[in-house]
């Protein structure tokens, strides 16, 4: 039952997530980066602060695991979700989402190596299927390549793989919740310095359609999102959590044809059903699996 209910977070997490990419272009039209971090944290802070409150869950941290809550806020609220933006700013939202992909790669690995989680021939064979439908819908991309783009977006994977890795060690001990605000909370105090840093370059405007997609991004696409994906981690293996990656950038895909007015083509249907299959695989056979705790 608990492999169930994180199944449902997962999917409800990438589907916010994928919707992060359409919410972000319209911020980031008007507004430089770190000025759209900053108040994205501001408001997740104040939406996790109340909905910590009001569970009543919080204890403190042992001071053997705070180095943990550093490296989340840090290496991966912080700067992987900074190159995140960036890598999204500078290259064309398809490619930014395909690079972001390889996320279930990585994480597997990382898994393997710290937690000493297992790598499934079955969670091999999803990782590939999936990103081959990833890459069928998304292509590699159109226009100039960004280098700067490129490097910011494989440096996001590669921290955030880290940071969920952290997560994953300490999320038996805490409220997702917890982790979720004291991660976000070291991201605000280092995302304070880098916004002023940048306003003296890139200057920002508030529009009501910028402000708006803030108010999204930091209650739902951080506050809601992250929290969803810490309880995930805390039901379920770091490696098959990671396997759900690719639905990211299906729902983008979705999105952009909705609000963007994209049309639907046959690498799009072809892709669509190659990322469902690589996540039935994932469902399907890993429901005797046990749970691997660090």
């Amino acid at each position: 039952m608990k492999k169930k209910i994180g199944y449902i977070y997962l999917f409800i997490t990438f589907f916010i997530w994928g919707s992060i990419y359409v919410v972000s272009k319209f911020a980031l039209d008007v507004m430089a980066p770190f000025m759209l971090l900053l108040i994205r944290y501001v408001v997740s802070v104040a939406a996790l602060t109340v909905l910590l409150k009001l569970r009543g869950t919080r204890i403190k941290v042992k001071k053997e695991d705070r180095k943990y809550i550093l490296i989340v806020g840090a290496l991966g609220y912080f700067v992987s979700i900074g190159c995140q933006v960036m890598g999204t700013n500078l290259l064309d939202a398809s490619l930014a989402s395909l690079i972001n992909a390889m996320n279930p790669i990585s994480i597997s690995i990382l898994a393997m190596i710290f937690l000493g989680e297992k790598i499934h021939k079955k969670d091999v064979a999803s990782i590939i299927i999936s990103l081959v439908g990833v890459y069928i819908i998304l292509g590699a991309g159109s226009g100039n390549i960004s280098a700067a783009g490129v490097l910011a977006s494989v440096c996001s994977v590669l921290l955030w793989s880290g940071a969920s890795v952290a997560i994953r060690r300490i999320s038996g001990g805490y409220d997702p919740v917890q982790i979720a605000l004291y991660g976000m909370g070291v991201a605000l105090l280092l995302n304070i310095p880098a916004a002023v840093l940048e306003a003296g370059s890139v200057p920002s405007t508030f529009t009501a359609k910028a402000v708006m997609s803030c108010i999204y991004l930091g209650i739902v696409g951080t506050a809601v999102a992250h929290t969803l994906w810490n309880m995930s981690l805390k039901l379920l293996d770091a490696s098959v959590c990671s396997m759900f990656y690719p639905l990211q950038p299906l729902t983008s895909a979705v999105l952009g044809i909705f609000f963007l007015h994209e049309v639907i083509t046959w690498n799009f249907v072809v892709g669509g059903l190659l990322i469902c299959a690589g996540v039935l695989i994932t469902v399907l056979f890993t429901g005797n699996r046990k749970t691997e705790k660090a």
